[in-house]
């Protein structure tokens, strides 16, 4: 017998292949498979002959009453009979099957795409295995500098750089296993850069059928919040600093400004209320002291005007050559008006002269304030 003729077939066969004529006088090729000619055919079993007489493989075929392509499975056996071959076919339709693992797959890589774009850490433990990762995404493994071919399959002694971060999670893995409650809390760990991350955690067990339950974190890395927030409370605590200084500093300057001004006020009513009765010494030295006030006064306004613009952040300089000799040859004339007889104001100062780029105003200001500080503790000698 020819080994393309069909001698037998089971009752799903025949009726999902829709053959209606007899044993014997159909051949293998007429049937509406993959194999439609007897060249298919023939190529077909050499491969079974090639492979001992066992081979495997898939084919389409259009089942009886539908167009549209199905698969099934074929397994294929060689056999002797009465010096003929006979050639087994045993057909599985795995239509649906294909589907269904096609289906699950593109689940799988929804679910894999949804949590690897997740800003929160997630990883699954497997506590039946010493708790090695079974899962570990993206996110952890951008903040980790650890990647997941690093961690799937080891524990956290065989990833974290630092032990005692290991044996911590281990606490806390164990403290669930123990309690089966959720565990929330804020906690810190060193990256593979050896960075400290701060997270703030969450631990809880998920039940598995016939077998122990499987641990599943998810962590929020709260790193960058966490520096702002000190950053912030950093800037708190300066802007407190300077409004204490700020208000120290307007209530000295307040105190500052009554006393020349109850000098000015004072002199100037002597001398207006007893000018006649005053020698041209008395008045002279009146009208010294009034002045010195007066500066002093004009003095400490243009301090608070200063510190107002420093704050507001319009103070401007204006930068020009000036001689350093000159300056201070014209400071100690000003300083001289006012001189005490106790206190001597001295410029010493060298015969070469020194030119400099600068604010002057602001470097006379500078220098003025120290003298005059000096006047403050000085009783007697010279500045």
């Amino acid at each position: 017998m020819c080994i393309r003729d069909r001698v037998y077939a089971n009752k799903q066969f025949m009726e999902e292949y829709g053959v209606t004529q007899q044993m014997g006088t159909q051949k293998i090729y007429d049937l509406p498979v993959s194999m439609r000619t007897p060249e298919l055919w023939e190529a077909k079993l050499k491969d079974i002959r090639d492979n001992g007489g066992s081979f495997s493989y898939r084919a389409a075929y259009v089942r009886k009453g539908e167009e549209k392509n199905r698969v099934h499975q074929v397994s294929t056996y060689l056999t002797q009979e009465d010096d003929t071959e006979l050639i087994w076919f045993f057909t599985q339709d795995i239509t649906d099957v294909i589907k269904k693992r096609d289906e699950l797959r593109e689940l799988n890589l929804l679910l894999d795409g949804i949590l690897n774009n997740i800003p929160v850490y997630l990883y699954v433990k497997d506590p039946e295995d010493d708790f090695r990762y079974l899962y570990w995404n993206k996110a952890f493994a951008e903040h980790s500098k650890i990647p997941a071919s690093r961690a799937i399959g080891r524990t956290d002694f065989e990833i974290f750089p630092e032990r005692a971060d290991a044996e911590r999670f281990r606490r806390d893995d164990l403290e669930l296993i123990r309690t089966h409650e959720r565990i929330d809390m804020q906690e810190t760990y060193v990256a593979a850069t050896g960075e400290t991350r701060i997270v703030q955690t969450l631990k809880a067990l998920v039940p598995m059928e016939g077998r122990e339950p499987l641990l599943i974190g998810i962590s929020w890395d709260i790193t960058n919040f966490q520096n702002i927030e000190q950053e912030l409370i950093k800037a708190r605590i300066k802007a407190e600093q300077s409004d204490r200084l700020k208000t120290a500093f307007l209530a000295n300057m307040s105190h500052e400004i009554r006393t020349p001004l109850n000098a000015i006020v004072g002199f100037s009513d002597v001398i207006a209320s007893t000018y006649n009765e005053l020698s041209d010494e008395e008045r002279a030295d009146f009208v010294r002291l009034i002045s010195i006030n007066s500066e002093h006064l004009v003095r400490l306004i243009d301090d608070i005007l200063d510190l107002s613009k420093i704050e507001s952040n319009t103070i401007k300089f204006t930068y020009s050559c000036c001689s350093l000799k000159s300056m201070m040859k014209d400071i100690e004339k000003e300083q001289a008006v006012k001189q005490l007889p106790e206190i001597e104001i001295k410029a010493l100062l060298p015969d070469d002269d020194i030119y400099i780029n600068t604010d002057a105003t602001r470097l006379k200001q500078v220098i003025c304030n120290f003298i005059n500080n000096a006047r403050k503790f000085t009783e007697k000698g010279y500045i």
